[in-house]
């Protein structure tokens, strides 16, 4: 599969959606995968997951309330645009084996398992900044965005 092909779907965690409109380390990443993505992806529990998040690093102050409503604004518009992975019955299964196999959060898991079942239907790349995520994508042969400070080893 062509890594920029116009019909490309690229599946996107919560944090790698929320790092195209922030300045943190893969922001950069995150936008250009974004931007060359045929098709982006989420699975439907990025939708709270996002609003609680981006809810969490205003809190912190790692974000201002205007960033925040533009990432959580970004996220509702195009919502109807984007493939929205359910989290089924069949998804909740494989997420807890995968946390059983792998040690991934479970909302990490969550993330993979519909990924998982949407591959069964169509060809895609999985894309996470998250370490542990991304190594467990690879161990279950899931096609991922290549980060290559996460390549090789623990």
């Amino acid at each position: 599969m062509s890594k920029n092909s116009e019909d490309e779907l690229v599946v996107f965690d919560t944090n790698a959606l929320i790092q195209i409109h922030t300045q943190e380390r893969f922001s950069q990443l995150a936008l250009s995968v974004y931007q060359k993505a045929g098709y982006i992806g989420v699975c439907n529990r990025v939708v709270p997951e996002m609003a609680g998040a981006t809810g969490a690093m205003v809190r912190s102050k790692s974000l201002s309330k205007a960033d925040r409503n533009k990432i959580q604004s970004f996220l509702l518009d195009n919502l109807e645009n984007w493939p929205v992975l359910p989290v089924s019955k069949t998804v909740c299964r494989k997420a807890f084996d995968l946390c059983r196999k792998h040690p991934l959060k479970g909302a990490d898991a969550v993330h993979l398992a519909a990924a998982l079942d949407m591959q069964l239907f169509r060809e895609l790349r999985f894309f996470t900044l998250d370490k542990t995520l991304y190594q467990a994508a690879l161990k279950e042969k899931v096609p991922v965005v290549a980060v290559s400070e996460f390549e090789g080893g623990r």
